[in-house]
């Protein structure tokens, strides 16, 4: 979970950057903006799941664990907005594989998305472990 909510924070905080006119973040840190839209929604679903910046940014382990609820549905939140999930919770695979794409090989996103399709009852969960299955098979995905 840990790494989606640092990719998120990554994003608004590049957003941020770019729109205080700071010098460009570093191309690692760019990866969510090649989402279209992603850091617009990153910020959205910030905003919507009433966490803060710069708390979330310091979470510790067992901060993540009493926020989990909250951090999970962000995470839905942002597959919503991408068009990942739609509103009833289901994964839109072709929606995936088409976005993520764009960081490597289709052939090898189509596996990934293949072996990371959970289906839980609630779509906040869903989110979430189909976002660490990712990141637990290509790390960085995001």
């Amino acid at each position: 979970m840990k790494f989606l909510v640092l990719a998120i924070v990554l994003s608004v905080i590049c957003l941020d950057a770019l729109v205080d006119g700071a010098a460009a973040p570093p191309p690692d840190l760019e990866d969510v903006s090649k989402i279209a839209n992603g850091e617009a929604f990153a910020l959205e679903c910030l905003i919507e799941s009433g966490l803060k910046l710069d708390s979330l940014a310091a979470l510790s382990a067992k901060e993540l664990d009493t926020n989990g609820s909250k951090i999970k549905c962000l995470v839905k939140c942002f597959f919503e907005k991408t068009g990942f999930m739609n509103k009833d919770g289901q994964l839109q695979e072709e929606t995936i594989t088409e976005q993520l794409s764009k960081f490597m090989p289709r052939e090898r996103i189509e596996s990934l998305v293949k072996n990371c399709n959970f289906q839980e009852a609630d779509a906040c969960e869903t989110a979430y472990k189909v976002t660490e299955c990712y990141f637990q098979n290509k790390a960085g995905l995001f």
